[in-house]
């Protein structure tokens, strides 16, 4: 279902009706596709499911470009105050949008302001996505000393990942950026990708170490963590992947000819939908929580899921669709068409 605002230039599509609330990222650019954002929608119907949350995904956008974002932006956010309102959609930030854009709608929002909380200049909503991606590994493989990782497309919250993985004992031998790829087989420090993303974000590819003479997608590692964007892993990067578990670090990265060329060269890929469910857990807290409480429970959900479906005969990614449907056929008559892969 697609709602239209700000004079058509903004959008918000919601996945599922008859939910209890839908939630989603809102993103701002010169042009957001609305299949793109009910791709998006989708696959947070699916982590909602998977926590057995009768709650709907849903994804916004806001068409603006230059100097009319401001006034677009604030148009959208005064034109949906009625849905935060009535509980109908609740926003998050995504690209192009801020926390402070959202702000107005603040006081609406039932969810904990813990999910904002910044930790040593990482929102905690990523630190969460990172500590759900590294416990979906950590579980998979029975631990992360001395695994080697590739992560494509670092962002904001490569920071967390990449600490979360190292505390684990992994190393960090290949990383991704717009700018390029820089890879050292025996590890790229955590603490020199952090200050160099501080220094210079994605430009810090060049102040890490060599380029090698392949693409991220086929570099020797284990694990392989694709998050640059949508369908980033299709069929034809996926033949080149060497890493035996594919790990997505952001929604919808796998096409759904990249799952079928994966599974038949027997590399495991773990549902986007279960390694990006961290923050979810920082919505509703007890009044007494802390981070690290909210982190604990991160963990053991994402571990309790991932037991689950590991061993499932059509594979995790797919184990993980059947158990999240399950769980939507208790109040949906009919079960939403498509799963979550990007086309």
């Amino acid at each position: 279902m697609i709602k239209t605002f700000a004079d058509g230039a903004a959008f918000v599509a919601i996945d599922l009706e008859g939910a209890e609330r839908s939630v989603g990222i809102v993103r701002q650019a010169r042009k957001i596709l609305q299949g793109g954002a009910e791709d998006l929608a989708r696959s947070l119907t699916y982590t909602f499911a998977s926590l057995e949350l009768r709650q709907s995904g849903a994804s916004a956008g806001v068409n603006a470009d230059g100097d009319d974002r401001p006034t677009a932006i604030a148009a959208f956010v005064a034109d949906i105050a009625p849905l935060v309102a009535d509980n109908e959609f609740l926003p998050d930030p995504g690209k192009g949008v801020s926390p402070d854009d959202l702000a107005p709608l603040a006081d609406h929002d039932p969810r904990s302001p813990l999910r904002h909380l910044d930790r040593d200049g990482v929102p905690f909503a990523a630190e969460l996505a990172a500590t759900s991606t590294a416990a979906a590994i950590e579980r998979t493989l029975d631990g992360l000393d001395g695994q080697r990782v590739a992560i494509e497309g670092f962002e904001v919250n490569g920071t967390a990942l990449t600490r979360e993985l190292a505390a684990g004992g992994a190393r960090i031998t290949a990383l991704s950026t717009a700018a390029g790829v820089v890879a050292d087989p025996e590890g790229i420090d955590p603490d020199a990708i952090a200050a160099a993303w501080r220094e210079h974000g994605p430009a810090m590819i060049g102040h890490l170490g060599p380029t090698p003479d392949h693409p991220i997608f086929a570099a020797d590692v284990d694990i392989l963590i694709p998050s640059s964007k949508m369908g980033c892993l299709t069929h034809r990067e996926a033949e080149t992947v060497r890493a035996g578990l594919v790990a997505p670090g952001a929604p919808l990265p796998v096409t759904a000819r990249g799952l079928a060329v994966l599974r038949a060269a027997d590399s495991l890929m773990l549902p986007d939908f279960v390694t990006q469910a961290g923050p979810v857990w920082a919505w509703e807290v007890a009044p007494n929580a802390t981070p690290d409480d909210v982190r604990a429970a991160a963990t053991d959900g994402v571990r309790a899921i991932i037991d689950d479906v590991l061993d499932h005969e059509a594979g995790a990614f797919l184990g993980a669709c059947l158990r999240a449907e399950a769980f939507l056929s208790t109040w949906q008559d009919t079960l939403p068409f498509g799963r979550p892969l990007a086309a």
